[in-house]
């Protein structure tokens, strides 16, 4: 901390450190409950590890990220900050959909979702998907049975794999490890079939449009983060960005933040950083205290998984299928239509946009990214001949962007750690794993134990 006199903030305001989708989520849930907040963030663009990246004129995102139906909180947030009537042109919405890119993929698999009650429409898409075997259609719907017999609760220790290692392989690899791949960003055979069964139970349990995908028609930053600190900022909210907090402790009834430009007390503080960024944020010395002691050791076990997105500008207009599309890992497991983006205008020569999105990590990350945008380049046009010539690529990797989501890992929960201090982010969420809908519901839980420890109602 700084040795100058501490700056007091106005009564009861809140410190929120962290702009990503954990820090808006609870500052938006504050702000409703009357509850003054002061957000600092050290990036000057909001959404953290979902945030929007400019290349060329073009608002892209360091990562694609992908929604489902069940992320009901997220929804939410972004019907609250947007408008309710806003939020199906931010969407392409479609229903489940397992559609391979081309037809150049070999022994493909075809599966769609049906518009049925759940989990009728799971069982109607895979007994009427192209490609599959009677034998694996019965397999893959008998495994979804014996999950939803058990409650779809699984060992602690247990893998996906290992979850459904009577499933065919082929079908196995077709349908339920491409899905754990984009829930839990972990490969099967060291992701924990826990989770992943839980995210089944939220997705195919309640109603149909749960199970729908939702791709970002807008880049990630305008979709919710900037428009929760409009939100924010008309409720009394203030936004510091390229602060960079280098503390956060106790201090008599309130709490210090030090952003690096010197102490500023508060009544109380939310923490929604990324699991590698904790112990620097609250700083040495408060990381050895009691309060701080077991979220910093069990944040200090995780590792962590890739996520690289690589953008490809075409020369040419190139009407993709469907808004997402399944390549064969190879090494492109996705690939995600992002021509809207161009918003009709032509951008370094490309009229078509494409994102193509590895979940998890691999061998591509000990590859530079000329080398990796070639590779990418040569599947899609394996896959896809008649594609037009590429006029520009981008490659994003975020090395920590998700923790590991293995068997028995310990995590911190969220809400209060200490009187006044409170923590947030999708690491900290029990039954999501690192999902943008896990960030929401962390930062809007702990937003509502500080609500409830002030005795506040929500408005």
């Amino acid at each position: 901390m700084h040795d100058a006199a501490p700056i007091a903030a106005p009564p009861g305001r809140v410190a929120v450190v962290g702009g990503g989708w954990s820090g808006w989520a609870a500052a938006v849930t504050l702000a409703d409950a009357g509850i003054p907040v002061t957000l600092f963030e050290q990036a000057r663009t909001l959404g953290g590890r979902a945030r929007r990246v400019v290349h060329g004129g073009i608002a892209l995102d360091n990562g694609q990220h992908l929604i489902v139906g069940a992320y009901r909180q997220t929804l939410e947030l972004v019907a609250r900050v947007h408008g309710a009537d806003r939020v199906a042109a931010l969407f392409h919405r479609l229903p489940l959909t397992l559609h391979p890119l081309g037809d150049g993929q070999a022994d493909t698999i075809r599966l769609s979702a049906w518009n049925a009650p759940t989990p009728l429409n799971l069982a109607l898409g895979i007994l009427l998907a192209r490609g599959l075997r009677w034998t694996e259609r019965r397999a893959v719907i008998g495994s979804f049975r014996r999950l939803a017999r058990a409650g779809f609760r699984r060992p602690d220790s247990e893998t996906v794999a290992q979850c459904f290692a009577d499933t065919p392989r082929r079908a196995f690899k077709a349908i339920w490890a491409p899905l754990c791949l984009a829930a839990l960003n972990t490969p099967p055979e060291s992701a924990s079939a826990r989770m992943f069964a839980q995210i089944l139970r939220a997705t195919f349990t309640r109603t149909a449009r749960d199970s729908d995908f939702l791709v970002p028609a807008i880049d990630l930053s305008t979709c919710f983060p900037e428009a929760a600190q409009r939100y924010v900022a008309k409720r009394g909210g203030t936004l510091r960005v390229g602060a960079r907090v280098r503390a956060i402790a106790r201090s008599g009834t309130g709490v210090a933040v030090d952003p690096g430009s010197g102490t500023e007390l508060f009544s109380a503080a939310i923490l929604a950083v990324g699991p590698h960024q904790l112990a620097a944020t609250i700083g040495a010395e408060a990381a050895q205290s009691d309060a701080w002691r077991m979220p910093i050791a069990q944040v200090g076990t995780f590792r962590y998984e890739s996520i690289t997105t690589i953008y490809v500008g075409f020369a040419g207009r190139h009407p993709f299928a469907l808004p997402l599309l399944r390549l064969d890992d190879a090494p492109g497991q996705w690939i995600f239509d992002r021509t809207a983006a161009l918003g009709g205008r032509v951008a370094n020569g490309g009229q078509s946009v494409a994102a193509v999105v590895i979940s998890a990590g691999g061998a591509h990350d000990a590859l530079d990214h000329v080398t990796l945008a070639a590779q990418v380049e040569a599947q899609l046009r394996r896959l896809e001949p008649g594609l037009p010539p590429v006029a520009w690529s981008r490659v994003f990797a975020e090395r920590r962007a998700t923790y590991a989501c293995t068997p028995a890992l310990q995590r911190p929960a969220p809400g209060r750690i200490a009187p006044g201090l409170y923590l947030a982010g999708d690491y900290t969420d029990a039954d999501f794993p690192a999902t943008l809908e896990a960030a929401c519901r962390s930062g809007v839980a702990a937003a509502r134990a500080l609500i409830a420890d002030r005795g506040v109602r929500p408005r």
